[in-house]
C-alpha cells in the first residue's frame, strides 16, 4: 500500500535542508510506530520519496511524500500517529492511497504555485512584473535556459506585498522562483526579496494540472 502525505513547512522549520528533512521524516515515522516498508540488502530503508525539493529558507503549505507501507492500514490514522509527532512548524494536511501504477511524487511533478514576498513600492512592483511579462527571453542563472515560456501565470496581490506565480516544474523545465524575481528586479531594481513561499505542487491527470494529493488516487 502506497500513501502520499501533503505537508506544511513554516518557522524555524523552513531552514533545514532537503537531507536533514529527509531524515527527520525518518525518525518520525519511525517514532509514530506505522509499519512502513522497508528496501532490502544490507542497508535497509524506508521506502520514500519527495515531490520536489524546497529551498533552504523558503516555507510551504503544500510539499509531498509518499511511503510504501508492509500492510493496509487506515490513512486518516497514519495521518494522526505521524503529526503526534511532528515538531512544530511540520503538519501533514492531507493523505490519499495510490494505485499500484501511480508514478512517485517526484516524477509527477510538472508545476508549481509560489507567493514571492517583496519589500517596495506597489504601483512599482506592479509596473515591473507587467514588464517581465512582455519579455519574449529569460535567461535561467544557472543553465542560461530561456524559462518565459515555463512562467504561466503572474500578478501582484490585493495588497500589493506579493506576486502570485504557477511556474513550470520537473524534468522538462525547471523555473525556479528566484530566477523569476531576478528579471522582475532587472525592471525595478528598488524592489527586494523578502521570502519565498510554495503554495502548491501538481502533477497531470487527465490531460490537466491537478494538485498530487489528486493524481494517482486508488479508485
Amino acid at each position: 500500500m502506497k500513501i502520499r502525505f501533503k505537508f506544511t513547512r513554516s518557522g524555524p522549520m523552513r531552514f533545514i535542508g532537503h537531507l536533514d528533512m529527509m531524515r527527520y521524516f525518518q525518525k518520525a515515522v519511525m517514532k509514530s510506530g506505522i509499519k512502513a516498508a522497508y528496501s532490502e540488502g544490507y542497508h535497509p530503508h524506508q521506502i520514500m520519496s519527495f515531490a520536489y525539493p524546497l529551498g533552504v529558507g523558503m516555507e510551504t503549505d503544500g510539499d509531498y511524500m509518499d511511503l510504501e507501507m508492509t500492510e493496509d492500514c487506515d490513512p486518516e490514522g497514519l495521518m494522526e500517529a505521524l503529526n503526534s509527532v511532528m515538531h512544530e512548524g511540520t503538519y501533514i494536511k492531507e493523505v490519499s492511497v495510490l494505485s499500484d501504477t501511480a508514478l512517485n511524487a517526484m516524477a509527477s511533478v510538472e508545476a508549481a504555485d509560489y507567493l514571492l514576498y517583496i519589500d517596495g513600492d506597489p504601483e512599482k512592483l506592479k509596473k515591473a512584473v507587467s514588464l517581465m511579462l512582455d519579455m519574449k527571453e529569460i535567461a535561467a542563472e544557472k543553465s542560461g535556459k530561456n524559462i518565459r515560456e515555463g512562467i504561466y501565470e503572474a500578478y501582484v496581490s490585493d495588497d500589493g506585498n506579493a506576486v502570485f506565480l504557477k511556474l513550470s516544474s520537473g524534468s522538462k523545465l525547471n523555473v525556479r522562483p528566484a530566477d523569476v524575481f531576478a528579471a522582475i528586479r532587472k525592471c525595478d531594481e528598488t524592489l527586494s526579496l523578502r521570502m519565498i513561499k510554495r503554495l502548491e505542487i501538481y502533477g497531470s491527470e487527465d490531460g490537466k494540472l491537478t494538485p498530487l494529493i489528486k493524481c494517482g488516487v486508488a479508485k
